[in-house]
């Protein structure tokens, strides 16, 4: 016999303690609409979803319903009220206990796992019909988590997503963990919001021109990927060797160093 088990931790990773930016936290306060959490397994995801209920639990009196494949942080009730419910089973069981949940007229939904076509779909009509929707997926990057929205989805069913998320997208936060030069994790962070252009882009079927808009967005408190690790590597807090492990647009990240003034020659050495 043999057994595993998990220690849930009592007390909840912060938005401070995450060192989340205005910018991200400010995606809460919104009423309605789809916020989506993205990055490659283990990278966080859950955490940063969790910060967002706690952030939301904090500062006013919503009904939360947060439906998880497995619990592992636990919210008490403070200004909000948190009904958390693991949902083991399937992608039609998820979809299934979402539908059910926004019987009860929640005014958050949290979905850990957006994983199907089908749960995506749900979850735009959720946020479409005045919910705010948080919701997790695999993608590296938040074009990526955008493309898998839409591009998972039947040919014929593409063009309404498409619309839908045009509509209703508040933004996406990209994750990625780093090891730090003194031990520990930290994370690197990518934010999309979604302005009026990123919405054409996505209603046109632009996927591919989002990381553009996002370089080109910092005026509006968007942050493409390869300036939180170029932020970490100069504060010292991450090896640029490890930054550049998990940039992944690469020769863009080295031109960037560079511009920084920042030694690049650690490229020879990994080749």
């Amino acid at each position: 016999p043999g057994a595993v088990f998990r220690l849930i931790p009592s007390r909840l990773v912060s938005a401070e303690q995450l060192g989340l930016s205005r910018d991200i936290q400010a995606l809460v306060s919104e009423r309605e609409g789809l916020i989506l959490v993205a990055g490659p397994r283990m990278s966080g995801k859950s955490t940063l979803v969790s910060a967002f209920v706690d952030l939301i639990n904090r500062s006013r009196a919503d009904y939360i319903i947060s439906l998880e494949t497995e619990i592992k942080f636990i919210h008490q009730n403070r200004k909000a009220m948190v009904s958390q419910r693991e949902v083991r089973g399937d992608a039609d069981y998820m979809l299934a206990s979402a539908r059910a949940a926004l019987r009860e007229n929640p005014d958050v939904l949290v979905i850990d796992d957006l994983r199907t076509p089908d749960l995506v779909a749900a979850a735009l009509e959720a946020a479409d019909s005045g919910h705010l929707v948080i919701g997790s997926v695999t993608a590296d990057t938040a074009a990526a988590a955008v493309a898998r929205v839409i591009e998972n989805a039947p040919a014929e069913r593409q063009t309404q997503l498409a619309l839908q998320a045009a509509e209703t997208l508040r933004g996406v936060v990209a994750q990625a963990l780093l090891r730090k030069a003194g031990g520990g994790r930290v994370a690197a962070r990518e934010l999309l919001l979604n302005t009026p252009s990123v919405a054409a882009l996505i209603v046109e079927g632009k996927i591919g021109q989002l990381q553009p808009a996002i370089e080109s967005g910092r005026k509006y408190g968007m942050v493409p990927m390869n300036d939180a690790l170029v932020a970490f590597v100069q504060s010292g807090a991450v090896d640029a060797r490890e930054a550049y492990r998990k940039a992944y647009d690469r020769m863009a990240f080295l031109e960037q160093l560079r511009r920084e003034g920042i030694d690049t020659s650690f490229v020879e050495r990994l080749a």
